[in-house]
């Protein structure tokens, strides 16, 4: 609990008590406004109090008390030219005994280490001196920032009890966290935090508020009320006070007194008084144990930074450049350190032309690239405005020398440091500044490069199409295809040609351009090319509805070329795992289907492909369901919502999130699963993926008892194509459910039907058990024999297809109808234990899991576990369903 939380916590349960509380704090704005926080406690109640009440003040405490309080100016006696401090404090205390007569009552001042001179002296003196009433007195401070007076008042108080806040928590400061961050980006807020509320509150703003521009990624400004606070702070400085802390804030951690002096303009030896006065205010520290300072935190620094006039600042950043760059002149081995350590001033006062400084900021962003990417970036995009196109060839470039042709050497330096950026820029989650700068190297790279070309060319298309750019990332491959000859590119470009068309056009023509990359690749030994374009190929074949036209022959043997390969060999192209994963989940084989998307997770991890990893993982989520291994797949779900955070796609946060709703829905969590439904918002339908992504969502609508939500979705979803034999059955089966939940059994029927005949049109057994189990859900009400005996036969076709879950479902539907019995023949006979018979008849009278758990004396939880198990035997979804299912089947609640 922060300081502010914890006196509205004091003032709340005052007034609980019935305790009249006072609260009060300065008010910066207002400069030294004399008794400030005592005014803006006392004040407003002293205006609405009545004359009467206030009998026990003497006329000369009334004029003291006059000079302090506007409401008790009028009528008052002139106050006194020079009222002595210990005047003020004693009347104050007479007036907290007065307002105590009647009842008791409490003044809470926060923020006193911004008081005014006046409001310390009285504080000082109340806590010497208490008030001799029911008067309980709360006061909050920074240790670091108060006066010397309240701290030497604070530590002499016989009758003070002290509560030192201590920092959050780990535990305690993540609840305050999104937890679809990534575990490590949560745990670095945490750090950064120092367990401070406050600085959590504001690193969380600046992560909310989207990662900083390239051009302010290693001081990048804090949140507006942040902001606020601390030039507060610094407006309390001196004038040489505030130039000195400027000069800091540019230089940076960690502070030397010579060194800022010299940033500042100033004679050292006028520079430690200085330093003096902003320690004093706590801006910075010393370092135990050296003779250097650092901000308070880095936060406070930024705020410093961004508030100093930009003009002075530039000319600080140069200063620093000069001072640095002589530092480290002729130090053998300080290179790498001395550039990381000037590229911040560099980055911004470097000119045009200034090749020194470009191969600087290069240098400093290769070191840093991997655990600052948003940093590399800056300085990479930087090095990019100082590079002219009629200078280029002068910096050697990223490029071999045999890639670029006689003509179009000039363009290698340009080119490298571009493809660099938008390295650095997809590893720091911002895509579309990444596919800038790769269109901006393509614009630039001749059309003879083979190889680097192509590869360009395909990732910026993977950029585009998860920024929601697919039609635009079609138009680019089909282009660079159109004018490419060499074979090994065509091969290349031809498969990312299949998998756009896979995702977000057309499966047919996606077919054709993936058995056309696939003999390429397979002719030039390209063994991953081959494999990532047969595992496209029989997705696609999928898709399309046509799997026996022998676009799956080859799979096995892809598959088994993957499984020879080292993660080291797939980490080239991760997407080869990931699409034989698909091939093989939606040919309805989950179980061997997780072993490559394994193998896809790993590898695209740690070649830092956060789209691949994605992906993986929500496919991952898929069949971890299908085989009913809930645990599993809610980790997968939890790890792919924090790839799609360092992707920077909405695109891939929508499908992330529509992974976890499924499996908050599968596990029955309903509090969780309302949760999500409401974080997410509406998934984003673009192509297949996207028509995944609904029905997943459509799914966990109907479990939090919205079936018009669920049916409007899979409306969206059916205009992709469906995933898959089965995916098209399935979703007649969840629009049948909506209609049996809506009570609609006649629609219920036709959808049944409709799964019916689609399932006939396929070989695969899935389909026709899925459309099984659709039926005898719809049959539970009006046949439960015939019911009983489809549910039955589906649970044992479920199985054979390792569909456990459905499965599962199956074998519930029949028991309960078994049991059951046609309606009316058995009542009062149900499959369910007397706790759930009970559960379940409070849930048809409409009581909610609160009210379940007061009424039966056991927890919320276990009430949602009790109804989790009553929507599997029942076969319902929802607690309408419950009340349904118990009146069709005559189940009386015990």
């Amino acid at each position: 609990m922060g300081k502010t939380a914890l006196l509205a916590e004091v003032t709340r349960v005052a007034r609980v008590a019935g305790i009249a509380a006072f609260t009060g704090r300065p008010h910066p704005a207002d400069g030294d406004l004399a008794f400030g926080a005592i005014v803006d406690a006392l004040d407003g109640p002293l205006s609405a109090t009545r004359s009467g009440r206030l009998e026990g003040l003497t006329a000369v405490h009334l004029d003291v008390l006059a000079a302090v309080f506007p409401s008790l100016a009028a009528g008052a006696g002139a106050p006194p030219e020079a009222t002595a401090p210990h005047r003020t404090g004693h009347a104050v205390r007479v007036l907290l005994e007065v307002l105590a007569s009647s009842r008791p009552i409490a003044l809470v001042l926060d923020d006193l280490h911004h008081a005014d001179a006046g409001t310390v002296d009285v504080v000082s003196r109340l806590m010497a001196t208490p008030p001799r009433a029911p008067v309980l007195l709360a006061f909050a401070h920074r240790p670091r920032q108060a006066s010397p007076r309240l701290r030497a008042a604070a530590d002499t108080a016989r009758e003070v009890t002290r509560l030192r806040l201590q920092p959050l928590a780990e535990s305690d400061a993540l609840t305050l966290v999104d937890e679809d961050l990534p575990a490590e980006w949560r745990r670095d807020l945490y750090r950064a935090s120092e367990g401070n509320p406050g600085y959590l509150g504001a690193l969380t703003d600046l992560l909310h508020g989207g990662p900083p521009g390239i051009d302010e990624a290693d001081i990048a400004p804090v949140p507006p009320w942040f902001a606020s606070l601390v030039t507060t702070e610094v407006a309390r400085l001196s004038a040489t006070g505030r130039l000195v802390v400027a000069a800091c804030s540019v230089l940076g951690d960690p502070l030397t007194v010579p060194l800022v002096a010299a940033v500042a303009e100033l004679d050292e030896q006028d520079a430690y008084p200085a330093i003096d006065e902003i320690a004093s205010h706590d801006l910075i520290r010393l370092v135990a144990g050296t003779g250097r300072f650092e901000f308070r935190h880095s936060l406070v620094r930024r705020a410093v930074y961004h508030d100093v006039s930009p003009g002075w600042r530039l000319g600080a950043h140069a200063r620093v450049a000069r001072l640095l760059t002589g530092r480290t002149s002729g130090v053998a081995g300080s290179a790498v350190e001395g550039a990381v350590e000037r590229a911040p001033h560099v980055t911004r006062i470097a000119t045009s032309r200034d090749l020194g400084a470009v191969a600087l900021l290069a240098a400093a962003a290769d070191d840093i690239e991997t655990a600052c990417p948003r940093r590399a970036a800056q300085w990479r995009r930087a090095a990019l405005d100082m590079l002219p196109g009629d200078l280029a060839s002068d910096l050697p470039g990223d490029l071999p020398g045999d890639l670029l042709g006689d003509d179009d050497e000039r363009a290698g330096g340009r080119v490298g440091l571009l493809l660099a950026l938008g390295r650095a820029c997809a590893s720091a989650g911002q895509p579309e500044q990444a596919s800038d700068a790769l269109a901006e190297a393509l614009r630039l790279l001749p059309p003879g490069v083979h190889g680097l070309r192509a590869a360009v060319v395909a990732e910026r298309a993977h950029l585009l199409h998860d920024l929601g750019r697919s039609g635009e990332a079609r138009v680019l491959v089909g282009a660079e295809l159109a004018h490419t000859r060499h074979e090994a590119d065509r091969a290349a470009l031809s498969y990312e040609q299949a998998w756009l068309e896979t995702v977000s056009g057309d499966p047919a023509t996606a077919c054709d351009d993936a058995a056309r990359a696939g003999r390429m690749a397979d002719r030039l030994d390209l063994r991953l090319l081959d494999c990532a374009a047969r595992g496209t190929l029989a997705v696609a074949a999928v898709l399309s509805g046509t799997p026996s036209a022998g676009r799956l022959d080859e799979l096995p043997r892809a598959a088994a070329v993957l499984g020879a390969l080292t993660d080291d060999e797939l980490a080239m192209r991760p997407d080869a795992p990931l699409w034989i994963g698909w091939a093989v989940l939606l040919l309805e084989r989950p179980h061997d289907a997780i072993q490559h998307l394994d193998r896809a997770v790993t590898v695209s991890r740690s070649a830092g492909r956060w789209a691949v990893e994605c992906h993986a993982l929500v496919a991952r989520v898929m069949a971890l369901c299908a085989g009913d291994r809930l645990t599993a797949a809610q980790e997968s779900a939890d790890e792919a919502a924090q790839a799609a955070w360092r992707s920077g796609s909405a695109t891939l946060r929508s499908y992330a999130q529509a992974a976890r709703c499924l499996v908050a829905a599968r596990m029955g969590d309903l509090d969780t699963l309302r949760r999500r439904l409401a974080a997410s918002g509406p998934p984003v339908v673009r192509g297949w993926p996207g028509a995944l992504a609904a029905e997943m969502v459509a799914e966990a609508r109907l479990a939090a008892g919205d079936p018009d939500g669920c049916r409007s979705l899979l409306e969206i979803a059916g205009e992709e194509r469906a995933a898959g034999p089965a995916a098209g059955v399935r979703r007649c089966g969840l629009l049948a459910r909506a209609a049996l939940d809506a009570g609609r059994p006649d629609v219920a029927g036709r959808w049944a039907a409709a799964a019916e005949a689609l399932a006939a049109r396929f070989e695969a057994p899935a389909p026709a058990a899925v459309a099984l189990l659709t039926r005898a859900q719809v049959l539970a009400a009006a046949d439960a024999t015939a019911g009983a005996k489809a549910a039955s036969d589906a649970a044992a076709a479920l199985d054979a297809a390792g569909l456990t879950w459905d499965a599962a479902r199956a074998r519930s539907v029949g028991e309960a109808l078994r049991r059951c019995g046609p309606p009316g023949d058995r009542p009062g006979a149900a499959p369910l234990t007397e706790r759930e018979r009970q559960i379940a008849g409070l849930v048809s009278e409409g009581l909610k899991n609160r009210e379940i758990a007061d009424r039966l004396y056991v927890t919320q939880k276990t009430v949602e576990m009790h109804l989790s198990r009553i929507f599997a035997k029942l076969g319902v979804s929802n607690r309408v369903g419950v009340a349904r299912a118990l009146y069709a089947t005559s189940v009386k609640p015990g």
